[in-house]
C-alpha cells in the first residue's frame, strides 16, 4: 500500500478520535497489511474516561444501564483495554 496513503489514513483516523474526546494516548495501527486503509484503534480507558466518552457520545446524558454500570465500575480502578 502506497505509504503516504497510509499515514494519511492513521493521521485522520487520530485527529477524528481526538475531535471526538478520545485520550492523546490512543494508538491506531494497521494489522492487516492486506487490507488497506482497515484500522486498529488501541487505548486504555479508566472509568472517569470511559464515562466521559460515553456521555459525549449521548448527548450529555447517559442512559440508565450505562449510568449503573459506570456508577458500579467507580473507584473500582476498572480499566478498559
Amino acid at each position: 500500500m502506497n505509504e503516504t496513503l497510509n499515514a494519511l489514513i492513521y493521521r485522520h483516523a487520530s485527529n477524528l478520535l481526538l475531535a471526538q474526546g478520545w485520550p492523546e494516548e490512543t494508538d491506531v495501527d494497521q494489522r492487516n497489511p492486506k487490507y488497506p486503509g482497515w484500522i486498529s484503534i488501541y487505548v486504555r480507558l479508566d472509568t472517569p474516561r470511559l464515562a466521559t466518552l460515553l456521555i459525549n457520545r449521548h448527548g450529555g446524558v447517559l442512559p440508565p444501564l450505562l449510568a449503573s454500570a459506570i456508577q458500579k465500575l467507580t473507584g473500582t480502578g476498572a480499566e478498559l483495554v
